[in-house]
């Protein structure tokens, strides 16, 4: 349980948002008990909900990606805890190009039962300015 092996399961669990995994890698990084804030939905989501809207997403969008950086971990005892700025890019099907920046946090738990990471929350957050009037009406 180090910055190590958190960075190196975050990385591989995350890799799918930036074209480096599959849908199911992220998902089983991501605890059935997790809690995820995106910007793109109104409430929290769980696990289940977070794949739903996932899924949703991809079918109505040619390219996407999540591209992390200014990326910081921390470990403390078996909670660790990945701070990033992010860019989401890519393009809706029928639509411009899209960049959304924004910062996230993610919240992990090493599970003594796997040895490995696992998310038990994830809040993304865009930065507001440049967002405004981003999107065609």
């Amino acid at each position: 349980m180090n910055t190590s092996t958190l960075e190196a399961e975050f990385r591989q669990g995350f890799g799918w948002y930036w074209n480096q995994g599959t849908l199911q890698q992220f998902l089983a990084f991501i605890d059935e008990r997790c809690v995820i804030i995106d910007d793109d939905v109104p409430f929290p989501m769980d696990k289940a909900q977070f794949s739903d809207h996932l899924q949703f997403r991809r079918s109505h969008w040619e390219s996407v990606s999540w591209i992390p950086y200014d990326t910081l971990f921390e470990v403390a005892g078996d909670t660790g805890i990945v701070s990033t700025a992010f860019t989401l890019r890519g393009k809706p099907k029928g639509s411009g190009f899209r960049l959304r920046h924004g910062l996230a946090t993610v919240i992990c738990h090493h599970d003594s039962a796997t040895g490995g990471w696992r998310t038990v929350g994830i809040t993304m957050d865009p930065i507001q300015g440049h967002i405004e009037g981003a999107s065609p009406a």
